[in-house]
């Protein structure tokens, strides 16, 4: 997905590689009746000086990591370290394994840890940043709706090629451009839960989230959005 400005730099994203290996991971993703993407905005690098990198190689040891700095790094991010990643990782566990009979409380998850850790590492998940153009610690409203507005089908075809049922949107820019994806007479929500989408026709959810990096607390940022997938997992099984 190119940019049209004057940037060299790209950021590559979409299903994450994990320790399992790359076709199997991929077949397990299709396959999964619960397919879970989180739809951030542009990848932070620190400092003036940007670099080409591939988000997808988070979490895994490659060629390119020739130093004990990177190798450091992914393994701080397997093991959860980064408060992003830890906040990712809860959500993952809690939208794949809730239902009407397990809520998957906040302190619930966390009392899990271990199992947590191994099915963020074990589980196909997709990340997709909105702006490929690398970025610093924060994106102005602006350039997000730039980017969203001047490369939409871009990204709205990664997303139907990555065909996830469940859309995590990083804040209400994001969540108001993958609503308008859909027909909006195909849109469902609960009253009372208007940061939750449901499209009946391809059976995907969609929710507003704060973002992983924000500095709401873990569990804030974890119920914003379990409350409303509790919220229609109640409504589905009421209207069976």
């Amino acid at each position: 997905m190119k940019e049209k400005d004057s940037t060299s730099h790209f950021t590559k994203d979409g299903l994450m590689y994990n320790s399992i290996p790359d076709e199997q991971n991929e077949e397990t993703w299709f396959s999964s009746p619960k397919r879970v993407l989180f739809l951030l905005k542009d990848q932070n690098q620190n400092g003036e000086e940007k670099w080409d990198e591939d988000i997808r190689e988070w979490l895994i040891n490659t060629a390119s990591d020739t130093t004990e700095s990177h190798q450091r790094t992914k393994e701080a991010n397997r093991n959860l370290k980064p408060r992003f990643f830890r906040n990712i990782a809860y959500l993952l566990w809690g939208l794949s394994k809730a239902d009407h009979d397990n809520p998957w409380w906040y302190d619930e998850v966390t009392k899990h840890f271990c199992e947590v850790k191994e099915f963020f590492n074990t589980q196909p998940f997709a990340m997709v940043e909105c702006k490929k153009q690398p970025g610093g610690g924060r994106l102005a409203p602006k350039d997000l709706k730039r980017h969203l507005c001047d490369f939409d089908d871009l990204l709205k075809r990664e997303i139907e090629i990555l065909s996830p049922t469940m859309i995590v949107c990083a804040n209400h820019h994001i969540y108001s451009f993958v609503l308008e994806m859909y027909p909006h007479e195909e849109l469902f929500s609960i009253e009372g839960h208007k940061e939750v989408s449901y499209h009946q026709p391809s059976g995907t959810l969609i929710f507003c989230s704060y973002h992983p990096s924000d500095r709401k607390s873990s569990p804030k940022i974890y119920e914003g959005v379990m409350d409303h997938y509790r919220a229609f997992l109640k409504y589905q099984s009421i209207n069976k």
